[in-house]
């Protein structure tokens, strides 16, 4: 097992801050030599705790939303399990697909132009897994705001920052666009000579691609998809119940200074408030949000939580989108 020491820290941190930048960079920001920081980065993909490095996409800008699904089941076996699990992660409409411990098993993000197309996907899983289903939560996504993993480091020396999505603003594009970013949604370090040769274009072209594509913030970030259970990390997802509506600009204060939540989540959904965590046990959870309780005392009615357990789909940008 790799033991990672304060330098996997840092380096870390500043691959999950922007995924593609430089070795020199790197070596700048962490104040270590590129060789010691070339070494550390192998080993820490060799370890499969950097899974993937992820190319954050709007893609509202190709009018597409996303419709959110949580499922309780009932009465499965491993292998109707994994049948369920796969009609989810096969489908070209699916960005994300996580098991789930806690009030649902399976939590799914879907990617549509609108709620007929989503329809049509619910039924023919219905269909055939009604009896498996305990209970469906639905909910619309409209935007998710990621923060720095200022856990990984010295939450002083790390300035605050936080990435929008869903702009639902139009972007032109074509298909070289599309290409390029299919290229690169789960692949952020490939060079502009590779993406060159996959284009057929000039890494000059390329890059001109690129960075017009960033200006236009169709690509938002460039992050990390990492095993956090190799860190000792357990991810959680919460909602929040309010009794008063007003006290959401102090929970929004709150989570965004606080180094372990890492998403807050915008969405037309049974909940007022959802965030992102990751914290190295569920005890320390615990504490945290005794401590969100007590800013604002009997105004939060009830929460609710689950703990990704495990990653079956991470995608940005799914095939479907043309």
């Amino acid at each position: 097992m790799y033991k990672l020491d304060k330098k996997d820290y840092k380096i870390l941190f500043e691959l999950d801050r922007n995924s593609r930048q430089s070795i020199n960079a790197l070596a700048k920001r962490t104040a270590l030599s590129r060789d010691i920081i070339s070494y550390r980065i192998k080993q820490l993909e060799k370890a499969n705790i950097i899974q993937k490095y992820i190319t954050i996409i709007d893609f509202t800008k190709f009018g597409y939303q996303v419709i959110r699904v949580y499922l309780k089941l009932q009465n499965t076996t491993i292998i109707i399990e994994k049948e369920m699990i796969n009609f989810f992660v096969l489908q070209k409409n699916t960005l994300t697909v996580y098991k789930t411990d806690g009030m649902y098993d399976l939590a799914i993000g879907v990617i549509v132009k609108d709620l007929k197309e989503y329809k049509q996907i619910e039924d023919i899983f219905f269909k055939k897994y009604r009896a498996h289903i305990a209970k469906k939560n639905i909910s619309f996504f409209l935007d998710y705001i990621h923060y720095p993993r200022n856990y990984l480091v010295d939450k002083k020396n790390v300035q605050y920052s936080a990435i929008p999505t869903g702009s639902f603003k139009p972007f032109s594009y074509d298909q070289k666009d599309l290409q390029l970013l299919q290229l690169i949604k789960e692949h952020a370090r490939i060079t502009l000579l590779e993406l060159a040769e996959h284009l057929d274009m000039t890494p000059t072209g390329v890059k001109y691609k690129l960075k017009n594509l960033e200006k236009n913030k169709v690509i938002v970030a460039y992050k990390l998809l990492l095993d956090t259970s190799k860190l000792g990390y357990e991810y959680y997802k919460v909602d929040l119940e309010l009794e008063d509506i007003t006290i959401i600009p102090q929970l929004t204060y709150f989570i965004t200074h606080h180094p372990n939540v890492i998403y807050q989540d915008l969405a037309v959904s049974s909940s007022d408030f959802e965030f992102d965590c990751e914290f190295q046990s569920q005890k320390y959870f615990y504490q945290f949000m005794e401590e969100l309780k007590s800013l604002a005392p009997q105004k939060i009615r009830n929460y609710s939580y689950y703990k990704a357990i495990k990653i079956y789909k991470y995608s940005y940008f799914p095939e479907t989108i043309k």
